[in-house]
């Protein structure tokens, strides 16, 4: 897989879904090296949601054996300066409870690939119809796009750290382990994975 090819198709998807509606879909999609799978997303308010969503994620890329994930969702943020480096996602983002800052909170898009070495992140202020406040066209927030590699990824992507962990050697399953497999059996869950048909995204 191509990955700067791989992460502006993924853009182009998550515009195309969020296109014409009131609220882009929150949603994550496996890339195995035969297909591409879907999984639509519940939650991401909580930390508790974050640590059950990050254990199903890990469990489907293990269980196509894929080597990318990608993860599309919608925020509120704040956007105070063009943020170093090191600062980039921590200084940038925030959540919906803090208006504070004098341009107010932005309406953004956020689309990212994790893969075993990097994380691709890219950010997109979402601009809607004044009259219906549906979603009409994304303008690109170069302060929340950039490239990390896994070991110095910002904090607020925490919750897929496990994402790329290897699998126990036999006969040494863990708790957690146990769990990724009874998450696997929940129902919305072997529902929602399924082959993705009509685009191909390696």
């Amino acid at each position: 897989m191509n990955q700067s090819m791989a992460i502006e198709d993924l853009v182009s998807v998550a515009q195309a879904e969020a296109m014409g509606e009131l609220d882009a879909p929150m949603m994550a999609i496996v890339l195995s090296s035969d297909q591409s799978y879907d999984l639509p997303i519940q939650s991401l308010e909580t930390d508790a949601d974050k640590a059950r969503w990050g254990l199903i994620l890990r469990a489907a890329r293990e269980h196509v054996e894929a080597d990318a994930v990608a993860v599309l969702y919608p925020a509120w943020t704040t956007v105070r300066r063009k943020p170093t480096e090191d600062q980039a996602l921590e200084a940038a983002v925030e959540d919906e409870e803090s208006p504070e800052d004098d341009a107010g909170p932005i309406d953004t898009l956020f689309v990212q690939l994790h893969t075993r070495e990097r994380i691709y992140w890219r950010g997109f202020e979402q601009i809607r119809d004044p009259r219906h406040q549906r979603i009409i066209g994304f303008r690109r927030i170069k302060a929340l796009s950039s490239d990390y590699d896994r070991d110095s990824a910002p904090n607020v992507a925490a919750w897929l750290n496990t994402l790329f962990e290897p699998l126990p050697d036999e006969g040494e399953e863990t708790d957690i382990d146990r769990e990724l497999a009874e998450l696997l059996e929940e129902p919305e869950v072997s529902a929602a994975l399924y082959p993705r048909q009509l685009r191909s995204l390696h």
